[in-house]
């Protein structure tokens, strides 16, 4: 795998987690807006097609 790609990968990984506690967070808030928690599963959605998309370049999916 390509160096640059490891390391976007990487950092799609990390922030696709990251947006994932932050959204566990907001859901275990009573409070918490459905608008805050869809708008971070949009992103979590673009995250994981940007990295699908590294995967299929580099041959792995």
């Amino acid at each position: 795998m390509d160096q640059t790609n490891l390391d976007i990968a990487k950092q799609e990984i990390e922030e696709a987690l990251k947006l994932v506690e932050d959204m566990e967070a907001a859901l275990s808030t009573v409070d918490s807006p459905k608008d805050l928690i869809k708008e971070k599963f949009d992103v979590l959605s673009k995250k994981v097609q940007e990295l699908e998309n590294i995967l299929k370049t580099e041959g792995i999916l």
